[in-house]
């Protein structure tokens, strides 16, 4: 397994948070990295590392040990041309670092040297103690009576020395070396107390200030999260006592400097809010100490820093430091990335497993190509619980258990791979609720005896079936009831519980595909609507919409950005009376054939959206409807949750949930306006760009439930496809009919047909067509799952059919009428004649830019 997440990240797992600061003290550089809720915010770096200690330790100490010279460091001095010393140009502690590292006439081996460092290393605890805040009294510290006696404040220990073998050295050697000269290369490499805050660059800089800095510049609610963990990873962090001179150095850091200037939604706050504004207090004793510490000004002016005084700036303005430095102990990066695994690899290889079989042997070469529509159909949630008062579906599990191989071959044509293993459960349980089934008739048996019995013995003297039932004492009797009682209980139970499976399994099984939907993932184009496009102008791409409108001053997306964020819109003048023009053009065509126009509601239970099969996804596993937040009250008496509706079909098709219909009156034929509102619009780009993919829109929605037989739905399905037809053809919007395949089917559709318009924005990239209509064919998928009930031959209850389309989504037609419209010439719009009734007469839309003028043109003149 190959993990993208890095060590800091592991090493937060390790530890059991997910947030923390971690400092990795390696070989080459130390990293401090701030991980918040498992991502990476931030990362600075320090050659301050192993690999610099372990040059000063040869440099400072070893070195001078082995050649006995005392009085000088490896390389203390640059050297002439002639090979001679100049000791007039001396070097930094860096530079003679490097030169020990490019030496190649070490006394001692590089693994000798390193070997020296890890076993003898250590670090001196800082000489300055944090302040401690607390209202209890300040703990004693227990102390050496030897140690207090002397009065010594060094480190005991500290003078001691360490009898070392050299191996590699020529000749071999014992040198002693004194713990204490370690202890200074560690503070001196680690932590460099006495240099100027100036002297350091971006990469150099101690560990202690590096992460005071790192932490500094995080976000005041990150940094309040990583400050109180800590975690320190890397060889070097094993150093006795260096991670306790890190958090006491870093914490002394802290109080004396307190933040530099952060970003973040606390700092916000803070500012906007004066009731939170900290005001400093006074303390004299403070600044008079302070005052002492800092000394003469005259030796101030030798020592000032820009760097210290920006230190200082904010230090009398600046709140309290809120919380503490704490260290957590972590298992390491190793140990995480193993915890992690065991947890995903079980679901990487189910989810792989499901990408192989979604995208064949090949798979998908780029994002672009992974079929997204298959994806959000194998993550789809569960079925929403149904309240008490929501219809309870009515689902054909007979004919899914007499025929498991064609809806497991239907979910694969369809590409539901998860549900394709539905059917063979769902023969499985009913099995198993067979055998539960059978066992309970037979408790219920004996326990009719035994209540005979007991009722009335010598009515059951010559009953033959009594026979074991006589031999039982009245109490054996009353045991053996009590105990049938509790297994019985059980078993239904689990029969309940079997029951209910089997319909939610049978519920996520998509309708079965009609025999004229095409096989695979392509769909068969049908005929064309108008004229095509001419070869050459399919290839040569034209203005968008957006332009267009924008240009002419009848669309704005900037200011809906601002006012609700990207995928809204504001349509002004012509534009929103052009949405007028095409809802009642389209009520017009479809209520002349008959059809009765309702007013619908735009908030429906999301159960009726469920029962429709409207559970969208989409590729970040977030929901494309917008829910209603409920309060707790409404949560406590188990109110059902609401929905804005995607379309006006879910709110047509719950008008009879619940109820019967009369077969004398179907096909009931309903056509409404409705605004329809989908949470995600897609990802942006040129298939997603201006009124293509919207936030909110509105849309003619037809709807019909029809008498459950072939060429009764055929009818009402083809009626819908004639008008969208005349619709498309008298806007004189060049279209072409679409068969749609059967992986491109909504759960609830066995048959659908597409109509996509022509944009001249399109072509070339995306083939210049775009989805403007469609109808499917639901057969009793929608009615079965909302009680839809009607009486067939015999009294029997049946379940009518359903079929619906879409007359017009009006944003995307008016955006295919601007672009295909559009006069580059005249910089004018011309409206279809079937619309100008609606539109005062215009014939055209004009304008010129930044002062927009309105001409009336009727009849082209």
């Amino acid at each position: 397994m190959v993990s993208l997440l890095s060590p800091a990240t592991m090493s937060a797992v390790a530890a059991g948070v997910r947030s923390a600061l971690v400092i990795d003290i390696g070989w080459a550089e130390t990293v401090v990295t701030s991980v918040y809720e498992y991502r990476e915010v931030r990362t600075t770096r320090s050659v301050r590392a192993g690999k610099y200690f372990n040059n000063e330790l040869y440099r400072k100490v070893l070195h001078s040990l082995i050649t006995g010279d005392q009085g000088k460091d490896a390389n203390t001095a640059f050297k002439n041309p002639d090979g001679q010393e100049n000791p007039t140009e001396e070097k930094t502690d860096r530079d003679r670092s490097v030169d020990v590292e490019n030496e190649q006439d070490h006394h001692i081996s590089f693994d000798e040297s390193e070997d020296i460092m890890r076993r003898l290393a250590w670090c001196r605890p800082t000489n300055r103690t944090p302040q401690r805040t607390s209202a209890q009294l300040e703990t004693v510290e227990e102390q050496d009576e030897n140690e207090a006696e002397a009065g010594s404040t060094t480190t005991p220990g500290a003078n001691r020395t360490a009898n070392v073998p050299l191996q590699s050295s020529i000749p071999t050697k014992t040198i002693e070396v004194p713990f204490e000269r370690i202890a200074d290369v560690c503070g001196d490499v680690f932590f460099e107390p006495s240099m100027n805050l100036a002297h350091f660059d971006d990469h150099e800089l101690p560990v202690h200030l590096l992460a005071y800095r790192h932490l500094a510049d995080l976000p005041v609610d990150v940094r309040a999260i990583c400050m109180s963990r800590v975690i320190f990873i890397g060889g070097c962090s094993n150093t006795l006592g260096l991670k306790q001179r890190v958090i006491d150095e870093t914490t002394l850091l802290i109080e004396t400097k307190g933040w530099e200037t952060a970003s973040g939604k606390a700092v916000d706050q803070l500012s906007n809010n004066s009731k939170l504004q900290w005001k400093p207090t006074k303390t004299p004793h403070l600044e008079q100490d302070r005052e002492q510490d800092e000394g003469p000004s005259s030796e101030q002016a030798n020592d000032f820093d820009q760097f210290e005084r920006g230190f200082m700036r904010p230090r009398k303005k600046e709140p309290p430091v809120q919380g503490h430095i704490r260290a957590l102990h972590s298992l390491g990066p190793w140990t995480g990335a193993s915890l992690a695994s065991q947890l995903k690899i079980p679901a990487m290889a189910t989810i792989d497993r499901e990408l192989w079989l979604q995208q064949g042997v090949n798979g998908a070469s780029r994002p672009n190509d992974v079929d997204v529509k298959a994806q959000q159909r194998q993550t789809d949630p569960p079925i929403p619980k149904r309240p008490n008062q929501a219809p309870k579906p009515i689902i054909d599990i007979k004919d899914i258990r007499q025929n498991p191989e064609l809806y497991a071959q239907n979910c694969m044509t369809r590409n539901y791979t998860r549900q394709s293993h539905h059917p063979a459960r769902i023969v499985e349980l009913h099995a198993q609720w067979q055998d539960l089934t059978r066992g309970s008739r037979a408790n219920r048996e004996r326990s009719n005896l035994l209540r005979r019995q007991l009722a009335n013995p010598a009515t059951s003297a010559d009953d033959g079936d009594m026979e074991s039932v006589r031999q039982l004492t009245r109490e054996e009797i009353q045991e053996e009831a009590r105990k049938l009682k509790t297994e019985l209980a059980s078993i239904m139970d689990e029969e309940a519980k079997m029951q209910a499976t089997m319909e939610h399994l049978a519920l996520e099984i998509p309708n079965l595909t009609d025999a004229e939907t095409p096989e695979g993932d392509e769909p068969v184009l049908l005929s064309y609507i108008n004229d095509p496009p001419p070869e050459e102008q399919q290839l040569k791409e034209g203005p968008s919409h957006v332009q267009i409108g924008t240009d002419l001053g009848i669309l704005d997306f900037a200011a809906a950005a601002n006012s609700s964020g990207w995928g809204w819109y504001y349509l002004i003048g012509e534009a929103a009376q052009l949405e007028q023009a095409l809802i009642q053009y389209a009520l017009a065509v479809v209520t002349r054939h008959g059809w009765t126009q309702v007013s619908p509601p735009t908030l429906v239970y999301s159960h009726i959206g469920a029962a429709c099969g409207f559970q969208p996804r989409d590729q970040n596993d977030e929901q494309q409807v917008y829910t209603i937040a409920q309060s707790q009250s409404d949560k406590d008496r188990q109110v059902p949750e609401l929905c804005l509706t995607g379309t006006s079909e879910i709110s047509l098709a719950g008008m009879k949930a619940a109820s019967t219909v009369h077969t004398d009156d179907l096909p009931l034929k309903r056509v409404a306006v409705s605004r329809c509102y989908r949470a995600e619009a897609g990802a942006r780009g040129a298939d997603t760009k201006g009124l293509y993919r919207v936030h909110e829109f509105t849309k003619v929605e037809m709807f019909a439930w029809t008498a459950p037989d072939e060429d009764s739905a055929s009818d009402v399905y083809d009626e819908m496809l004639d008008m969208q037809t005349e619709m498309l053809s008298s806007l004189g919007l060049p279209s072409r009919v679409l068969a749609m395949p059967a992986q491109d089917l909504g759960a609830s559709a066995t048959r659908k047909i597409d109509m996509e318009a022509w944009f001249p924005s399109r072509a070339g990239k995306l083939g210049g067509w775009g989805e403007v209509t469609s109808a499917s064919l639901c057969t009793d998928y929608q009615t079965r799952r909302l009680g839809t009930r009607m009486r067939v031959e015999g009294g029997k209850m049946g379940f009518p059919w359903t079929a619906n389309g879409t007359a017009l989504a009006v944003p995307r037609i008016l955006a295919a009428l601007l672009e295909n419209g559009w006069d580059e010439e005249t910089r004018t719009v011309t409206i279809p004649e079937c619309l100008r009734p609606w539109m005062d007469g215009k014939a055209k839309i004009i304008g010129d830019g930044a002062t927009r003028r309105r001409q009336m043109d009727v009849d082209g003149v």
